[in-house]
């Protein structure tokens, strides 16, 4: 019969870089869902004071939801995510995304206005007659009361 001599365990053997198959692609989605959802940021990076003593407020919003939420930071685009049941058609998200910060910071409506991102999910919004640490306490107390 066949005689073998006995097997050497002591082989270095290098492995191609694994490629991403289709299957373990969403697997990562589900990582970086999750981590996303661990992951805090404060709320101040979303916020910046102008000279003229307004905030503006960097915001992703998204628009036709069941109802209206303050979702929390997104860490990736270092936004506020704002949900509103209102359509993103005729500039109903734009208003209704202005009414409803007016009444999360307790303010009339005609002191928060658009100022980029009219046609866009990422606005930036301005908030006059607030500072950022009152906007910071409000917009906080929103989040926990929502969660």
């Amino acid at each position: 019969m066949w005689e073998c001599e006995p097997f050497d365990m002591d082989l270095n053997i290098t492995l191609p870089a694994p490629r991403f198959s289709s299957t373990f692609v969403p697997f990562i989605g589900r990582l970086m869902r999750l981590a996303k959802r661990r992951r805090t940021m404060p709320m101040e990076a979303a916020l910046q004071a102008t000279l003229d003593g307004a905030v503006l407020l960097a915001l992703q919003v998204q628009p036709g939801a069941a109802h209206a939420s303050l979702v929390g930071m997104d860490p990736w685009r270092q936004r506020l995510v704002v949900r509103l049941k209102a359509r993103a058609q005729a500039g109903q998200a734009n208003r209704a995304l202005c009414a409803q910060l007016a009444v999360w910071l307790g303010c009339s409506a005609g002191s928060i206005s658009i100022v980029e991102g009219h046609a866009s999910r990422q606005k930036r919004v301005r908030v006059e007659g607030m500072t950022v640490e009152t906007v910071v306490v409000r917009l906080g107390a929103q989040t926990s009361s929502d969660a």
